[in-house]
């Protein structure tokens, strides 16, 4: 495995295993350990990314791939995957399992650690996708137009866009403490997970507190807590965004069965073209 540092151009076509570029911990460290933990079950995306890649074709370029849940997948189905994010813990995660894999899986990912508004490769990619709502991470306008023109600028002509993000349901109880599922890890943990959403309707953001209640049998309970905030998108303002920066809105689905979007949809999935 190569290991370039932040601010290296990534070159084109290189033929060596996985690339990381390092920088300093950021606000993610904390939930990094247990993303896997509560994402291995989340699945529901896979063909649809599958089924995009396969139309056109790779190299494809995965915005904010945290721990490689996406990435891995489609590097095994024979795609070459350029994952980027910012966190230093998520890509020591999917560092951990790039290891395991095959060199020639390995070939096929590079891996750029840096932020999506400035990293900078000589690669130009058919696919961007931006799934699972990172997209909202971002919580200005400026950063998510510095987002957008980046990444058009790293696609070839007339490549893809692909951007999932939830469909807003603001009639949602605020300050209930949810029971989100427990799981026992192959370390014996026994971890039970917990969150509580607010709503700043004004900003359009909303703050999720996350409770991961951890016990063993040798160990006293402890509880380790995170916060999130994201910034919603309603559709005519992300149908905006795109055009304005570039992207010309193809689809829009409700589902990742391809449905129509819907007012009752749970999720806003849009497939843009790079504006000639």
């Amino acid at each position: 495995m190569r290991i370039s540092r932040k601010g290296e151009n990534c070159s084109a076509g290189s033929a060596t295993s996985a690339r990381v570029i390092k920088e300093n911990l950021d606000e993610y460290d904390v939930s990094a350990k247990y993303y896997d933990i509560w994402t291995e079950d989340l699945v529901d995306d896979m063909a649809f990314y599958e089924q995009l890649a396969e139309t056109t074709g790779s190299p494809i370029l995965e915005c904010m791939c945290g721990t490689g849940r996406l990435l891995i997948p489609l590097a095994k189905k024979k795609q070459k995957v350029t994952g980027v994010d910012r966190s230093t813990a998520m890509l020591d995660c999917l560092t951990a399992k790039l290891d395991l894999l095959d060199d020639e899986t390995q070939s096929r990912i590079d891996v750029i650690h840096d932020d999506v508004r400035t990293f900078k490769t000589k690669e130009r990619f058919k696919l961007a996708i931006i799934p699972f709502n990172s997209f909202l991470h971002l919580l200005e306008t400026e950063d998510q137009e510095s987002a957008l023109n980046n990444i058009r600028k790293h696609l070839s002509r007339d490549g893809l866009l692909s951007m999932s993000v939830f469909n807003p349901k603001l009639d949602r109880a605020e300050r209930v403490v949810r029971h989100d599922g427990t799981k026992l890890t192959a370390q014996g943990e026994i971890i039970s997970k917990f969150e509580c959403q607010t709503f700043d309707q004004p900003s359009q953001r909303t703050t999720v507190h996350f409770f991961y209640d951890i016990s063993r049998q040798d160990r006293q309970l402890r509880r380790v807590t995170t916060t999130f905030t994201l910034r919603y998108l309603f559709h005519r303002e992300a149908m905006d965004l795109l055009m304005r920066c570039g992207f010309d809105v193809l689809e829009v689905y409700g589902d990742y069965d391809f449905s129509p979007f819907k007012k009752t949809s749970d999720f806003m999935i849009f497939v843009a073209r790079k504006a000639r």
